[in-house]
């Protein structure tokens, strides 16, 4: 397996994914733009540790994602030990996540997202991506199925000539 902590997660090297689903998750995934200090402690039962700071639309997309046999890829600039915790509750299969000379910003994860679909064989056609600043373009640009999260201009544009998805911003809530 890839020791990549960009790449590395138990499920990536299964046979057989038809496509990958990336999501951004400050912002997008989450509805907050930092992944929170510290982690709580894991729990027993159903629901995510993160609660109210899920974005339910995307939350939602991921699990159909997921269900259909997607790889499903975290895209963030937090550390992998970060976000490690969301990683884990979501049953990722990979995470493109910062490092300290290899930043996930910008076009930083629209080559992590290149890198990772041509070292899995996959067509970047048959791909989604979500994403929620003009930042995250390079990311979005990447693949056949574009999503852009909420209403950044820029995104809004490029979304109005490609005929791209969108869902509605997140709103942030008190946890």
């Amino acid at each position: 397996m890839d020791k990549d902590p960009r790449t590395a997660q138990s499920r990536i090297c299964r046979p057989g994914r038809p496509a990958a689903a990336f999501f951004d998750v400050e912002g997008t995934l989450l509805a907050v733009r930092e992944l929170p200090g510290q982690p709580e402690p894991p729990r027993e039962g159903p629901g995510p540790p993160l609660g109210r700071l899920w974005h339910a639309p995307v939350l939602a997309a991921l699990h159909d994602h997921a269900a259909r046999g997607h790889l499903v890829v975290l895209v963030t600039p937090s550390s992998a030990a970060a976000v490690a915790p969301v990683a884990r509750e979501l049953g990722a299969d990979a995470v493109l996540c910062g490092r300290p000379r290899a930043p996930m910003t910008g076009q930083g994860k629209g080559y992590a997202a290149r890198a990772l679909l041509r070292e899995h064989g996959l067509l970047a056609a048959d791909c989604y991506a979500y994403a929620d600043e003009a930042a995250d373009l390079p990311l979005l640009a990447e693949v056949g199925h574009p999503v852009v999260v909420g209403d950044d201009p820029v995104l809004l544009r490029h979304a109005r000539r490609g005929n791209w998805a969108r869902l509605p911003s997140p709103v942030p809530r008190e946890m």
